[in-house]
């Protein structure tokens, strides 16, 4: 069961450079982050994610971050 707390971060279309090596797509270990051709902007699967945040560390373009509640 997820907590209270569980936040399901979001992609900065302005910051993504849709890496054909992402690193926070191959980080991710639920493959929650989703991206089917290599010109398209990824997106967090809100099924999938479990709020880990491991993604939003692994991203050096600071694409991927979490809402300020």
């Amino acid at each position: 069961m997820i907590g209270a707390n569980y936040r399901v971060p979001q992609i900065d279309a302005a910051r993504c450079q849709t890496c054909r090596q992402c690193r926070a797509r191959k980080t991710c270990r639920l493959k929650a982050l989703v991206q089917f051709e290599a010109s398209e902007l990824p997106y967090i699967d809100r099924e999938l994610c479990r709020g880990c945040l491991v993604c939003v560390e692994e991203c050096p373009f600071q694409a991927i971050q979490v809402e300020s509640r």
